[in-house]
Parts: C-alpha cells; structure tokens; sequence
C-alpha cells in the first residue's frame, strides 16, 4: 500500500494530479467538461513504472484536449472495471478480460457502454500474445510436462497471465487438478521472477515480459505462445460528451499529423508501440477464451 501511495505522489508531481490519493477521484473530473479528465490503468506492473510509462501520454492528451488529464493507477483489476463502469473515471487502458467483464456484466443491461477509442499497437500489429514459461534449465519440454508441477499466473482478471495460460494447458489435457499447486502473484513481472528463482516450475504471462528475461542466466524459455490476442485498448466511460471523444480520437489515430509530442509519449508506452482504430472482431476468440475458463459450475451431486 505504501508503495502505491508513492506511485500515486509521483503521479501528482509529474502529472499534475489533484487527486488526494489513488482511491479518490473528484466528482468534478466527470462533471465538468472544464475541468480536469482522469485516465485509469490496471495495476499490471510496477506502480511507479505505470507511473513513468503513462505520464507523457496523459500530457500529451491533456495538450490536446485543452484540459488537464490525470493518472489514476487502480488498485486491482476490479477497481478499475467498476470506476470506469460507474462513470468514476473518463478514460481508461484496458486488457481484454477487464473490457469485456465492464461491457458484458457491469454494463449488460445498460444501453450506453463503453466507448474504444483505439487499439494499441505492438510490432506492427493490433494483438500480442500469452507464453508458458520455464526456466532454461528446466527438464520441462512440453505443456503436458506441467502435470504434477507448480504453475505461477498473475491477477485473476488477467487475460494473458491467467486466462489464455489456462486455456494453453486445457488444451494439452490438463486442469488445475493436476497441477501440484497453482498461485496467482498479480503483475506478470512477478510470474517471471518467480520461475527464474525456482519458486515455480512454469509461469504464464505475456509474451512482452516474458523477452526481458529470456537472455538471463539463467533465463526463462518460452514453452508455448498463444494465438493473437485481442490487444489492448483506450476506452472511454460512457456519455463521455462527443466533443472529448473527437478530440481523444484524433490525439490517438491521426499520428502523421501530431509531431514530436506524439512520438515522445507513444513510444514512452514501448519500443515501436502506436494506436489504431478499435475492432471488436478479435474480442470474439476473448470472449469464447473467457467462456472456456469460466463457464463450468463447480457443482456437487451432494454435499
């Protein structure tokens, strides 16, 4: 808690927050198109890196919509889901699993959802991919190898740290059961540091973390790479009012025109990373990925 409270007071000096604390958005932030906008991201990294990451892209919209832009690192997955389902933030970055769980649960019964503004690009391409990792030591050469060995996955909520991984060793027969434990450790930098020092045999995470740590020694060694996946995207809250969205999309696709600021804060975001227009298309194979985790009951015939 206190390093997100650190976090946070970075995001305060360099972001020009006016937020008292991470837990706390003003009301005038969604009220007043005026006033300041807030951005929120999922903790799926180091707080102080989410910090220095996305600092120069709320600066560069704030240029860009003629108001101040704020950070907002959520505390969980799920804190982020319900702020920007409420209306309690204006804009947010959003993984897979938490962009459909606003939209088909929060939202379902909702007419106004949330809003994609555009998708992120890493590579070349609007999608990225979830790996199984092991140690390069490990005697472990297939998926299948993970039967009786101890898995690391990251938050719950995560698409490629949790989900896609559970998929990957579902379709090499095995579940949870027979694994000889499972753990779930929140950000994906820790999935791999937890297979680099042996507390796991395997870990699932995304593929972009896991490269860090491929040329290690010892290091880690993909053992399986999902499909693409759905990438992530900037959203907005719904009803945000029409003349931000405009301006959000603008800041965000037309890059040609937007000169060096645009730059600056987009590859801030990583190496050759870019936005384009949002497709839902690819969240079809997320939504039946999520399904396939989720859909069988844990019923018993009798207690």
């Amino acid at each position: 808690m206190q390093l997100l409270l650190k976090a946070v007071l970075l995001a305060l000096i360099t972001a020009g927050c006016h937020q008292e604390n991470s837990q706390v958005i003003k009301k005038e932030s969604i009220s007043n198109g005026d006033s300041s906008l807030t951005l929120i991201v999922h903790p799926y990294d180091n707080p102080s890196r989410l910090v220095e990451r996305f600092t120069p892209l709320c600066q560069y919209l704030g240029s860009k919509l003629g108001q101040p832009v704020e950070l907002v690192i959520a505390r969980s997955y799920v804190d982020q889901i319900q702020r920007i389902s409420k209306g309690q933030a204006d804009i947010a970055y959003m993984g897979p699993t938490p962009f459909l769980r606003a939209q088909d649960h929060y939202l379902a019964d909702k007419k106004n959802k949330l809003i994609p503004i555009a998708a992120e690009v890493k590579g070349g391409e609007a999608s990225y991919h979830s790996v199984i990792v092991v140690r390069n030591t490990s005697d472990i050469t297939k998926v299948d190898d993970l039967n009786g060995r101890t898995l690391a996955l990251g938050a719950p909520h995560s698409f490629s740290s949790h989900y896609v991984p559970r998929v990957i060793i579902g379709n090499a027969g095995l579940a949870f059961k027979d694994l000889r434990d499972f753990a779930f450790l929140g950000r994906h930098e820790r999935v791999a540091l937890a297979v680099l020092h042996g507390d796991f045999d395997a870990g699932g995470l995304n593929r972009e973390v896991a490269q860090r740590y491929k040329d290690r020694s010892p290091g880690l060694r993909i053992l399986s790479t999902s499909p693409p996946l759905a990438p992530h995207l900037i959203v907005a809250r719904p009803e945000l009012p029409l003349k931000q969205l405009n301006l959000l999309k603008t800041a965000l696709l037309n890059s040609d025109e937007q000169g060096d600021k645009y730059q600056s804060a987009i590859e801030n975001l990583g190496s050759g990373t870019r936005f384009t227009k949002a497709r839902m298309k690819p969240f079809e194979l997320a939504r039946r990925i999520i399904a396939a985790v989720e859909s069988t009951p844990a019923a018993l015939v009798s207690w």
